[in-house]
């Protein structure tokens, strides 16, 4: 391992935020003290700058958390709010986590947000969230679309009450966000950090595929359900049912974007194809789009052909 090739592992794991997490791996293996000093000490480093924030960010959290609570509002955690809240008080998540994502109901929206501000928050210039000087992160509230999340549970940790959505909603959410919405599906793209997430989901928690890919609404989202398996498998050695890994068009939607993350100089034209049929996909819904106007629609069209928006995607 001391004469292993580290700068290509490392520049992969900063571009795709899982910086920390490798240095929690290593060290959790044993393997920590046969990497040369100066990827250790830089790996360190970043874990340990992380953990300062992820203190923080969990400290903030549960601020946000009592304040609601106060107002009889339990709010639902989302992403890397959860393993914030859930994670024990001498264990800090190694997750690199850019915001505190939480939801409430229609009906408590309002009085959340002027909780929120009497805090001391306020509306984040130009995008989503609201932000204090002090703190390490964007807090984003959100409205709760039950059947988006599905089932959640009550969870109370240290006199906080929150509802935290089960292992099938968090992962549905992953899977819709990153193949669906941000159409990787299509796109040939893999987001390894949400990826590296639902391989830790399905090592804690009993996640239920055949269920899950029952739940998804048709045929396309079944298919990239399939992928994203397949790739958990592959990159993960997350065991899947096998029937998932088994239609043709699985394995060569697998091995698409398998190629294009190995080889981006050869794999160029397979991902231009591939922007080019999502935006041929955002394009029928154009009608919608263009009500944000027309500088907004272009900008939208560049980005995806551009790939822009993929910070921490291969």
């Amino acid at each position: 391992m001391s004469t292993a090739d580290w700068q290509p592992v490392i520049a992969l794991a900063n571009r795709t935020l899982l910086t920390p997490a490798l240095f929690s791996a290593l060290a959790h293996s044993g393997e920590i003290d046969r990497l040369p000093q100066d990827v250790r000490e830089y790996l360190r480093f970043i874990h340990d700058r992380n953990w300062e924030r992820n203190v923080r960010l969990r400290a903030q959290l549960a601020e946000a958390v009592a304040a609601l609570n106060r107002h009889g509002i339990a709010p639902l955690l989302l992403k890397g709010a959860v393993l914030l809240f859930l994670s024990p008080a001498d264990r800090v998540p190694a997750r690199m986590t850019s915001d505190l994502d939480l939801s409430v109901d229609a009906a408590e929206e309002a009085g959340a947000e002027q909780c929120l501000r009497e805090l001391g928050y306020r509306p984040l210039a130009g995008a989503r969230g609201m932000v204090r000087p002090q703190d390490a992160g964007v807090l984003e509230l959100r409205r709760t679309q039950g059947a988006k999340f599905g089932l959640s549970t009550f969870v109370e940790r240290d006199r906080l009450r929150a509802k935290i959505p089960s292992p099938q909603a968090r992962a549905l959410h992953w899977i819709i966000h990153d193949l669906l919405k941000e159409g990787d599906f299509w796109r040939g793209r893999i987001d390894l950090r949400h990826l590296h997430d639902l391989a830790q989901m399905a090592e804690s928690d009993d996640v239920d595929w055949t269920s899950l890919r029952a739940a998804m609404p048709d045929q396309s989202s079944r298919n990239a359900l399939d992928a994203q398996l397949l790739a958990l498998h592959d990159l993960f050695g997350v065991r899947i049912p096998s029937e998932h890994t088994q239609r043709l068009m699985v394995r060569l939607q697998h091995w698409r974007r398998i190629f294009t993350a190995r080889h981006p100089v050869m794999g160029a034209p397979v991902r231009l194809a591939g922007n080019l049929a999502w935006g041929a996909r955002r394009f029928s819904q154009a009608a919608d789009l263009a009500q944000r106007g027309s500088v907004d629609l272009a900008r939208r069209m560049g980005r995806t052909l551009l790939e822009s928006d993929g910070q921490s995607k291969l």
